[in-house]
């Protein structure tokens, strides 16, 4: 079966003003209400709704409430998908499903964070007029959170604990120093930046250099080794998305077909959820998985394709997502189309929205072209990949087909919570405070025994030297478990 889901409609904005105090769900309607236009659709053709959860706000019936400010069927089919980085892709790829089993016609996907407007009202010690949120919600419904407990405990809480580890392991994968893999993961933002500032909808627009990204300053200090502030996303935005999925027959009865992106192929996958469980840093078998299959079933290889959006909440995503594609960081073609979450914004999950808004615009400018968008969610557990071409473009063996998560048993490592004896680094990152003293060592080591462990240092600023002094990755220690921790020591 030919590609028969297409994106007909997008619309994108930035609330630079916080004190326009819209919630997230009157931005969702307000970027749905402007991607029907640029479809030359209305409200009354919608007949599924599938609407990414907000980080900054919740509400009882989102779906039921964008519906409504919409004037849509309060009956349109709601379509959900667990919460992270890649809701927009596995929406997109639900709903394309959906359109090839004949149940949808005209979806709608919608995401908006307004993050900016409630710190803005914080520190203002204002309430905001935003609708009563609900006692009990959980966007998660279910799925588990980022990190295990055991994580927690040595601070791994976040992306911005997780993602370093995998930076300072690809460093020593490419055989570089730490100075040489923090000024790669630089010139990749570089570059990204310098995107940013040609898009009207991007949060950042000054376009830093490559010495400007990776210098340490007070404005641009250390967050985690080798991080500094201007190398992570920015989630202090008030951004809003939405694009419009039609079927084949709802794109050729609207003649929509020279304003339409076609849906070549699409993929999910993941690794092992935690991770401290993974078996390497310096790759990823499931968003390999994932971008291989996509490619596969849009009939298409790496080298078919004109430019990606590969998820960017931080350098190293950019580097597993060139791996996966077989390539580095030389390549010249775009590797966001946007700018990226740091510069661009990164609206909470709903990024990704963003970069199928602007596929869009760039497929009806350059016809010809194929383009990857790609998400990331939670600690680089779960991804996805969706190929796209211009509708009357499209590639003769591409089969349209998607899945949300590809069939697929991710090898985990055996995870112990109290360690004792020999062990050897697989990758690292010291949490920098305020002041730009080291806060914490986190450590992930194997065992002699074959099984994994997190540690710390007894001594931070003392563990931190020795960690920077030269590459710490397959150097050997011992590691003691000592009142609640595991703590390395070089031997």
């Amino acid at each position: 079966m030919p590609p028969i889901a297409f994106i007909a409609g997008a619309a994108q904005s930035s609330q630079r003003r916080p004190d326009q105090n819209m919630h997230p769900a009157r931005l969702m309607t307000a970027a749905a209400t402007a991607a029907l236009a640029d479809a030359g659709l209305k409200a009354g053709d919608v007949d599924a709704i599938a609407c990414v959860e907000p980080l900054s706000w919740a509400y009882e019936d989102l779906p039921g409430v964008v519906l409504e400010e919409l004037g849509a069927d309060a009956d349109a089919r709601r379509i959900w998908v667990p919460a992270g980085g890649t809701s927009p892709l596995d929406l997109l790829h639900e709903i394309t499903t959906a359109i090839r089993q004949g149940d949808v016609g005209c979806a709608l996907i919608t995401g908006s964070e307004a993050m900016k407007t409630r710190r803005w009202a914080g520190k203002q010690g204002m309430r905001l007029s935003w609708p009563e949120r609900p006692e009990q919600h959980n966007p998660m419904r279910g799925q588990p959170p980022l990190s295990s407990s055991l994580e927690r405990h040595y601070g791994l809480s976040l992306p911005i604990h997780v993602f370093p580890l995998f930076e300072n392991a690809i460093g020593t994968a490419h055989h570089r120093t730490a100075q040489e893999q923090r000024d790669v993961a630089a010139s990749i933002l570089a570059r990204n930046a310098s995107t940013a500032a040609h898009n009207p909808h991007a949060w950042f627009q000054d376009a830093p250099d490559t010495s400007s990204i990776a210098s340490i300053t007070p404005e641009n200090r250390l967050i985690a080794y080798p991080y500094t502030k201007r190398m992570n996303a920015i989630m202090d935005v008030d951004q809003c998305a939405c694009v419009v999925v039609v079927s084949a027959a709802f794109l050729e009865a609207r003649g929509l077909l020279d304003r339409a992106a076609a849906i070549l192929g699409g993929a999910g996958a993941q690794d092992a959820w935690y991770i401290s469980e993974r078996p390497s840093y310096d790759h990823s078998p499931a968003m390999q998985l994932a971008y291989t299959t996509a490619l596969d079933r849009a009939g298409l290889t790496p080298d078919d394709l004109d430019a990606f959006d590969l998820y960017s909440c931080f350098p190293s995503a950019i580097q597993l997502g060139l791996t996966a594609l077989g390539t580095q960081h030389e390549d010249e073609r775009a590797f966001s189309l946007t700018g990226g979450l740091a510069y661009a914004g990164g609206p909470g999950n709903g990024y990704v929205l963003h970069a199928l808004a602007t596929a869009l615009t760039r497929l009806r400018a350059n016809q010809t072209e194929r383009v990857l968008v790609s998400g990331i969610g939670m600690a680089n557990s779960k991804h996805a990949a969706t190929i796209l071409a211009h509708a009357a473009h499209r590639a003769n063996d591409a089969s349209g087909e998607v899945s949300y998560r590809e069939p697929y048993k991710p090898p985990a490592a055996s995870v112990i919570e109290k360690a004792d004896g020999n062990a050897s680094i697989v990758t690292w990152t010291v949490e920098y405070d305020r002041q730009g003293d080291p806060a914490r060592v986190i450590l992930l080591l194997d065992l002699e025994s074959g099984e994994r462990a997190i540690a710390t240092a007894d001594n931070t600023a003392q563990m931190a030297n020795q960690l920077l002094a030269r590459d710490p990755i397959g150097r050997t220690g011992s590691v003691l478990y000592d009142a609640g921790r595991n703590i390395f020591r070089f031997s």
